[in-house]
């Protein structure tokens, strides 16, 4: 037993397994340090340059920062440029993503001695440390062959854990005090298909599941493709608003056809937003959240404006921008340098058209929320909704005291507030009460607040509801209205 201290770059599945290792640890008595740590697990990403980059300097930084600790790399980059990482100074141990990552084994790898005890732990987590929310890997692995992703490679091919598995994992998290499960994994919409089965048939059992002494919580999907969300997921999500989050992350990578195929995907945009209203036809209000790669080899100005029309027709709740990094090994590396190579300037423009465009559509999504009721998980005085807003609480919460919040299930309705700056051009005036009024704002920032369900009204500032002229250039409101009988997802023009 010592003083280790973990470290995780990338995605959800990296985090939980990150998690694995630290209870198969904390098992053996280690407990967790910073500066005077013996043992350092860093949990590597490979997915864009940028994230290897990443993973180097941290690895010399830590080795400078204490020279005695042993670095254990794990995960994709690992499996990836094993020999290269373990030419650094200081790391001792490169495990990738195959058997040695495995608790039993990387327990042996670091020295450690197996008991027969330890052989007998049921797989997965008992909790999520350091998170309200908990993460539940159901896959692993990728049979898809899009051109610039090198996750095939470093993770394999599709591997479903076991139903029963994961609903007894489930009952250890809900068990641990965690309200929100959110299912991740590398390709989850494959999970199953060992067995004849579907992801729906999965959420089904989990959503049934009780927590004890039935208090409240809810599921969350990770990152699934459009093409792989069927009737029946939905289906669930609407009998079982409480349980299940109307909010599905589904990856459009590109909005122009031509794209789209040169970067291996199997849909094209018109079955993409098929998907998104037949999503909408089934659920009231979901929220759709979207990774988006600008700078693809061959990439032009016309392929990129099919993109911006693409992402307005959508009407995305939240955009993931990232720019194209050629990974070694995939079929991506070998078509040429992306158009925007000669100059940042191109891939800074389309990033931040992009952003805007998100703005514009976030905002749009926001106001058409107003007045609904939500389950709000809360970290502090603010928290995260099932439609994956970010929202701070304002008013009495019967029974949420400041011990109490941190992971609570709390229901809200919510309303908005809305911030708008004006610049030194806008033209200024005063209307009949003195107050300063203004017909061109520079900008706008739409976000949610949560309010106590008993609620009748409630606004900021003074009796009108809305906030006198500060010196910061910035006027807010808060308003929230009855909920509507039916409120079309606001469509955007390009």
């Amino acid at each position: 037993m010592g003083r280790v201290r973990f470290l995780t770059f990338g995605c959800k599945a990296n985090q939980y397994d990150t998690q694995v290792l630290r209870e198969a640890l904390g098992r053996r008595g280690w407990t967790e340090g910073q500066g005077d740590a013996e043992l350092v697990v860093v949990n590597t990403c490979a997915v864009t340059a940028e994230a290897t980059r990443r993973a180097r300097q941290q690895l010399r930084r830590l080795h400078r920062e204490n020279p005695r600790a042993r670095l254990c790399v794990t995960g994709c980059l690992a499996e990836s440029e094993a020999d290269a990482l373990a030419d650094l100074p200081g790391v001792e141990w490169v495990l990738g993503n195959g058997e040695a990552k495995l608790p039993v084994n990387f327990l042996r790898e670091i020295g450690e001695e197996v008991t027969p005890e330890e052989l007998g732990i049921p797989p997965g987590i008992c909790e999520f440390t350091g998170h309200t929310r908990a993460f539940l890997k159901v896959q692993d692995g990728c049979d898809m062959t899009c051109a610039f992703c090198i996750i095939p490679r470093v993770r394999g091919k599709s591997r479903s854990r076991p139903l029963e598995e994961l609903a007894a994992e489930t009952r250890r998290l809900l068990a641990a005090g965690h309200v929100e499960i959110v299912l991740c994994g590398i390709h989850i919409g494959h999970w199953g298909r060992e067995w004849g089965l579907h992801l729906s048939d999965l959420v089904r059992v989990l959503a049934d599941i009780a927590a004890p002494a039935q208090a409240p919580w809810r599921l969350r999907l990770s990152s699934i493709e459009a093409t792989e969300v069927g009737a029946e997921l939905p289906a669930i999500m609407a009998d079982r608003p409480e349980r299940v989050a109307p909010h599905l992350h589904m990856p459009l990578q590109a909005g122009d056809d031509r794209t789209l195929k040169a970067m291996g995907r199997w849909y094209g945009v018109d079955e993409y937003l098929a998907a998104c209203e037949r999503i909408r036809a089934q659920l009231d209000r979901p929220a759709f959240t979207t990774d988006i790669l600008i700078g693809f080899p061959g990439e032009d100005d016309e392929s990129f404006s099919n993109t911006l029309n693409t992402v307005s027709n959508a009407g995305f709740a939240s955009l993931h921008i990232f720019p194209f990094s050629a990974r070694p090994g995939t079929r991506a590396a070998e078509l040429g340098e992306p158009p925007s190579a000669a100059t940042g300037r191109d891939l800074r423009a389309r990033r931040a058209a992009l952003a805007d465009l998100g703005m514009l559509s976030a905002n749009a999504y926001r106001r058409s929320l107003v007045g609904l009721e939500e389950q709000v998980v809360l970290e502090g005085s603010s928290g995260l909704c099932g439609r994956y807003q970010r929202l701070r609480l304002e008013g009495n919460f019967p029974g949420v005291t400041e011990q109490a919040a941190p992971g609570a299930l709390v229901p809200v309705r919510l309303a908005l507030c809305e911030t708008q700056t004006f610049t030194a051009d806008d033209s200024h005036g005063e209307d009949n009460s003195g107050r300063r009024t203004a017909t061109s704002p520079s900008s706008a920032t739409v976000t949610l607040v949560g309010l106590p369900l008993h609620s009748a009204d409630h606004s900021t500032g003074d009796s009108t509801g809305q906030a006198t002229g500060h010196s910061t250039g910035e006027e807010s409101t808060v308003a929230h209205a009855p909920l509507p009988a039916a409120v079309p997802m606001p469509i955007l023009s390009s």
